[in-house]
């Protein structure tokens, strides 16, 4: 079947020098680049010119480029069968059990990519009676071909973070260090919190408070009130994370000073919380209150569907879609 060349009927840049392949193919499509169609020939070009031998090499190529992603992907899923067998029993405990669910969702996706992947480059072997045009196929190469190589890089970062957990799981100290830089974050995260609650508070009574500047300073008050809850769920969750550690702490290990200190600042930090929530509800004016008390209401409510071990980017979401305007 004679290919085509994109939009312009039955005209063939096989054999074609690879200048006059890629005038051809950008004249079809104004949008297409033509140094970007260049380089996309380039991987069908044998001495100038666009061979049928160039096409099929393209094609031996990408299918060894995935082949090298399911290998990696294979790998993966063997590493999280050995992770899940390394877990045992402990699998049962909250903070263990997340984070296989989580490298479970990587590896599935990873898998369903791999297959969706080859069902792509099965169509585009058959180039010779394909429809497409030869740039179309080639193009379509490149995409599986780029497509696999970051799937590699993604099955190998999984397996990276597989074994990382493996240390994790093994290891009482690294267990107490992960929990120490979670409550670093917290504190971190309060801190950034409380700049904004102090920002409301040194805008109260300007001279144009009653104008644009207090309908800024309702937006950020409605925002503090909105993070202070979030604050709330991530000093519970990682006060959850603490007791499921505590859990799986050695019994012939009676060094638990690091998960006492724990937690004594989550004590500290969720007195800090407290302490904020109550200060901007000191802070809100009636009208804030009529304007945004709904949202915030609404807001802790969803929250409240929110059970440790947390997922932290569906509570991101929920936040972007509560806060006001375009605060951070």
């Amino acid at each position: 079947m004679a290919q085509k060349d994109g939009t312009t009927g039955s005209e063939r840049i096989i054999g074609l020098s690879k200048s006059d392949a890629a005038d051809r193919v950008a004249d079809a499509d104004e949008s297409r680049d033509p140094d970007a169609v260049r380089a996309v020939l380039s991987h069908v070009t044998e001495d100038g010119a666009v061979t049928v031998d160039g096409v099929d090499s393209a094609v031996t190529d990408t299918s060894m480029i995935l082949s090298t992603a399911e290998t990696r992907v294979e790998l993966a899923s063997i590493d999280l069968d050995d992770a899940r067998e390394a877990a045992g029993d402990d699998a049962a405990v909250g903070a263990v059990r997340s984070r296989l669910d989580v490298f479970e969702a990587k590896v599935a996706n990873a898998n369903d990519r791999v297959e969706s992947l080859g069902e792509e480059l099965q169509g585009l072997s058959d180039w010779r009676d394909d429809p497409r045009s030869v740039y179309d196929i080639v193009l379509g190469l490149r995409e599986v071909a780029s497509e696999s190589q970051a799937l590699t890089a993604h099955a190998d970062d999984i397996q990276l973070d597989i074994e990382e957990f493996e240390r994790w799981l093994s290891n009482h100290d690294v267990r107490v260090r992960g929990l120490d830089g979670d409550v670093a974050a917290l504190e971190q995260s309060l801190d950034g919190l409380e700049d904004r609650v102090e920002a409301v508070v040194d805008a109260e009574g300007s001279a144009d408070a009653e104008d644009a500047e207090d309908a800024d300073r309702a937006t950020e008050w409605c925002n503090a009130a909105l993070r202070v809850r979030v604050s709330a769920l991530l000093v519970e969750d990682v006060r959850a994370e603490l007791a499921d550690l505590r859990e799986l702490a050695p019994e012939s290990d009676a060094d638990t000073d690091g998960l006492d200190d724990a937690a004594a600042a989550l004590d500290d930090l969720d007195a800090r919380v407290q302490r904020l929530r109550e200060r901007l509800d000191e802070l809100a004016r009636p009208p804030w209150a009529d304007e945004y008390g709904a949202r915030i209401e609404s807001f802790e409510e969803t929250l409240a569907a929110f059970e440790p071990p947390v997922s932290w980017g569906a509570v991101q979401a929920e936040l972007d879609d509560a806060r006001v305007g375009d605060a951070e």
